[in-house]
Parts: C-alpha cells; structure tokens; sequence
C-alpha cells in the first residue's frame, strides 16, 4: 500500500480536506496525525518555561545580544 503525506496549514479545512479525501475511489483510510516537536524544539520550550530564557527590550537590544553571541 502507497501512503500520501497532505500537510494543511488552516486546521479549520481538516474535517473538509478528510472528507474530500475519502470521496477518492481507491482511498482505504484517512488518518491525522499531529506533528511532533524534535529533541532540540523539546528542550527549548522546557528551557523557556522553567524561565531560561533570555529577554530583549527592544529589537537594538535583541541585536547586541546577538552580535556578543562569540563572548558566550
């Protein structure tokens, strides 16, 4: 059996995009499944909420943060 990825922007249309699907000869199921986050998203969030993240003013601070990056 062949499968066909469908990513959707507007989970909104998912219900119609299924039901569309289906309407295909041939189509045997229509399964959805949310993306997973990787290792390294996963870890960043858990930094973020256990309040390891850095915070900016202004997009000039955010622009020397970046440029010291080599001192860290």
């Amino acid at each position: 059996m062949t499968q066909l990825t469908v990513s959707i922007e507007n989970p909104d249309m998912l219900r119609d995009i299924k039901k569309a699907i289906k309407m295909i000869r041939g189509v045997v199921s229509v399964k959805v499944e949310k993306s997973k986050p990787n290792t390294t998203t996963i870890a960043a969030i858990e930094e973020v909420r256990a309040g390891k993240g850095i915070y900016c003013g202004s997009f000039e601070d955010y622009k020397r943060m970046v440029a010291n990056l080599d001192d860290v």
